[in-house]
């Protein structure tokens, strides 16, 4: 159960209740059915209304409601800290921004999950309590991205993310955990500060070393836990009436399986928790020492370093030199090889792998035993902690995954700097990430998924190591080689906008580098991810210059590609001519290159352009030829698109059971590679095959669900393609004045960024309006029309959206 005998003792006695948390562990050990599992919470808790009785079991097809939080299930007991629970949730009733303050190891994040998770069982945030974690970010302008992540919300392009944002939560009765504030402190204050003052139900949980300095904002320090008096001489069984005693007999049972507290050594316990001040994180890691000391030799280790810290003070300890001395004792316990394995870990955010550990760890002189040795060491000590909340990408993945708690990570990265170790370190970090972004060998195709969900999985290690080479004049060549070679993963996943400052960034301090052909790949990335969102004139100009570099460098296998690009481009900007050109342009250096990849994605390509002109033979010969192509080479996410391509030949064809079943196809690789861009676009293909056999209600659910995606990626030509698309489930709701009003948005938006047509709808959607006309006459018909057109992107999304 994780908690003590004593806490169990009183639960059988009845002389208290079960936390929420020990209850749902209890409902987990003793295997209550899921039916029965909230009939046995509130009965646990003590309502008195929730006695076990006949629970309707569910049927098969009943699914759980969506959680509306994230919180994490905790894995140990929480002790204590009732007072400080009501107050922080007495707080919360009359101001909307409170800040745990306190130095780190106070327990401020615990105290403010066990808060919210008290919360969810309530009806005073309905719309979902959702906890940010800021400690692996080191970029203050990404904090909104940051929480618009966890709210599962995409930016749009030109507008920036905190907009979006507080849109979002404006009439949401939420509340945000924001964790670990500190080393954002001013970001996560403007933050705070903007989200309050325009979403007037939010309230926000803030854990800081310092508060924010945001109006309205109340601030608890939370204190020690109790610990008891020098002069108290207490038995076993007094001495559980402290926080504090319980906490370190708690976690005590941890290593030491059989330590109880008894009336011999209470008196070195309560020495321990009154030296320690009653820190939470310093009582856990002295509780792991009884692996090494019995419990009176930490007590008296304790006392003489705690002596040599503060002068001979004794009764002054201010708590974070507290916690600073215990931090320091347990680096000085270590080994120095293991000091230096604990310094050189501080580099990553986010954690790591065995694999990482040993690619960035191993250079230290003199050092006879591995890097697997010494983290095991480390994690034995409980310094390093085995991570248990690995997201879903990070399941599928074999390798296990490991993480410091943020205050020793903190704590390493000082004594890093302090050895002169931290360029080196952190080059060596950067230059393995890039080493697995450039990870594209021959399989990297048909093993795209795994390298796409490890990127995932990765991300802040990423982030660190981009923002460490953007800040080092002589590491901007390995910034730009790796900021362009995730720009696949950015593209898929959906990081658009994130991708763009990076290279920007990136290109702008780096005119004049000496490795000129990384300078091309990160033009041609940032020109691909322009496009994307729309600004095909800026795009276009940077893989242009690109080209040149490729050009001047000989490299006739990158000019083929940045050819290719443009001719992408020119498609997607609705120039089928300059496309048709300059994708047969590259894919002759391709086929003379013998470049399979190449050859396959520009005949795809080319498909595309010749379905513009509804020309369905050449389209489908060219498709047909790079499905073979890549289905030789098992590269499935590519696969997706060919099938989404051929069903758009089957719509012009005519052949609509044909193009929902290759629609289908591809929505599932794209789900299954989590590819936001290409669900976007099989969401569109199957509503508008929907649409296109008088199918209303699945084609308005289709379209829904690609309006939703191209809205949160930011791609503008796919919601305008979404927007007329519902148009045409207007007319056939019967509602021709609303349909002409969709499609006046939809062409505005289309033609305000020179975006092409949806692909296989332009007769369809004709003979739509045409029947519009019909019905509304001339004049109507132009003044809907001109309604549509003065609708702002929000406006026209919300018709669209009205009756679905």
């Amino acid at each position: 159960m994780g908690c003590s005998a004593i806490t169990l003792r009183k639960l059988e006695a009845e002389e208290r209740r079960p936390s929420k948390q020990i209850a749902e562990r209890l409902a987990e050990v003793l295997t209550v059915p899921a039916g029965e599992r909230a009939d046995f919470l509130r009965f646990a808790r003590g309502d008195p209304f929730a006695a076990p009785g006949d629970v309707q079991a569910p049927t098969p097809d009943e699914q759980p409601p969506a959680p509306r939080h994230n919180l994490p299930l905790q894995l140990t007991s929480f002790i204590g800290r009732e007072k400080e629970i009501g107050e922080v949730t007495r707080l919360l009733s009359s101001a909307r921004l409170v800040t745990l303050s306190g130095p780190g190891g106070a327990g401020k994040t615990r105290l403010a999950l066990q808060v919210a998770t008290g919360l969810l069982g309530t009806l005073a945030y309905p719309d979902g309590v959702w906890l940010v974690e800021l400690a692996p970010l080191g970029v203050p302008a990404l904090v909104p991205q940051t929480v618009a992540a966890v709210l599962g919300l995409k930016e749009q392009p030109g507008r920036p993310i905190l907009a979006t944002l507080t849109d979002m939560l404006r009439d949401k009765t939420s509340l945000l955990v924001l964790d670990n504030c500190e080393h954002l402190i001013g970001a996560s204050a403007l933050f705070a500060e903007a989200v309050l003052r325009q979403c007037p139900k939010l309230c926000i949980i803030a854990t800081s070393r310092e508060m924010l300095g945001v109006a309205g904002e109340q601030v608890l320090v939370v204190p020690s836990l109790s610990a008891p008096e020098p002069q108290a001489a207490l038995t076993a069984q007094r001495m559980m009436d402290y926080e504090a005693v319980r906490l370190f007999s708690a976690r005590a049972a941890n290593p030491v399986s059989n330590f109880a507290l008894t009336d011999n050594n209470a008196p070195a316990v309560a020495q321990i928790c009154r030296r320690l001040d009653g820190m939470p994180l310093a009582l856990e890691l002295a509780a792991a020492r009884l692996r090494m000391l019995p419990v009176e030799q930490i007590a008296e280790r304790l006392n003489d370093r705690f002596l040599l810290l503060t002068g001979g003070s004794r009764t002054a300890l201010p708590r974070h030199q507290t916690l600073q001395a215990l931090v320091d004792w347990s680096y000085d316990l270590l080994t120095a090889p293991e000091q230096a394995l604990w310094r050189q870990l501080s580099v990553f955010a986010g954690g790591w792998t065995l694999q990482a550990a040993e690619a960035v760890c191993s250079e230290v002189p003199a050092v006879s035993d591995s890097v697997f040795d010494r983290l095991g060491r480390l994690i034995d000590k409980s310094l390093v902690m085995a991570d248990n909340s690995a997201p879903a990408a990070e399941t599928r993945a074999a390798a296990p995954r490991y993480r410091l708690l943020e205050t020793i990570r903190q704590y390493g990265l000082g004594k890093l700097l302090a050895a002169g170790e931290a360029d080196l370190v952190r080059q060596r970090h950067a230059q393995y990430y890039l080493g697995q972004a450039e990870a594209k060998g021959p399989s990297y195709r048909p093993a795209r998924r795994a390298w796409l969900d490890h990127m995932e999985t990765e991300l802040d290690n990423l982030r660190a190591a981009l923002a460490w080479a953007q800040s080092k004049t002589d590491q901007l060549e390995l910034g730009l080689r790796l900021a362009a070679s995730i720009h696949d993963f950015h593209v898929h996943r959906g990081h658009w906008s994130e991708a763009q400052a990076w290279l920007e960034g990136l290109l702008m301090l780096s005119e004049g580098v000496r490795d000129q052909a990384a300078r091309a790949n990160a033009l041609q990335a940032l020109g691909i991810i322009l496009a994307y969102q729309g600004a095909y004139t800026n795009g276009r100009d940077q893989i242009a210059h690109a080209l040149r570099i490729r050009q001047e460098l000989g490299d006739r296998n990158g000019a083929a590609w940045a050819l290719g690009g443009l001719g992408w481009l020119a498609r997607e900007h609705d120039d089928a001519a300059t496309a048709r050109r300059q994708l047969e342009a590259a894919l002759a250096i391709f086929r003379e290159l013998q470049d399979e990849d190449g050859i396959a994605w520009v005949a795809v390509t080319l498909g595309e352009v010749a379905m513009m002109e509804e020309d369905t033979v050449n389209a489908s010969a060219l498709v047909i030829e790079a499905q073979q192509r890549y289905s030789g080479r098992q590269s499935s996410l590519d696969i997706g698109w060919v099938l989404n391509h051929l069903a758009h030949i089957a719509q012009l064809q005519g052949d609509y059971v044909e193009a929902e079943r290759l629609h289908q196809e591809s929505l599932t690789i794209f789900r299954d590679h989590t590819v936001r861009l290409g669900l976007g676009w099989a969401y569109q293909g199957l509503g508008e095959t929907a649409l296109a056999q008088g199918a209303a209600t699945p084609a308005a659910q289709r379209l829904a669900e690609g309006l939703a995606v191209f809205r949160d990626l930011g791609d503008r030509a796919g919601v305008s393609w979404c927007l007329a698309g519902m148009a045409g489930v207007a007319v056939l709701d019967e509602e021709p004045e609303r349909a002409v009003r969709l499609w006046g948005a939809a062409e505005a938006l289309r033609l305000s960024i020179g975006a092409r047509h949806a692909p296989a709808a332009r007769a369809r959607r004709e003979r739509l309006m045409a029947a519009a006309r019909d019905q509304l006459g001339d004049a109507a018909f132009d003044a809907a029309w001109a309604e549509g057109q003065a609708l702002t992107l929000e406006q026209a999304m919300a018709e669209a959206l009205m009756n679905s």
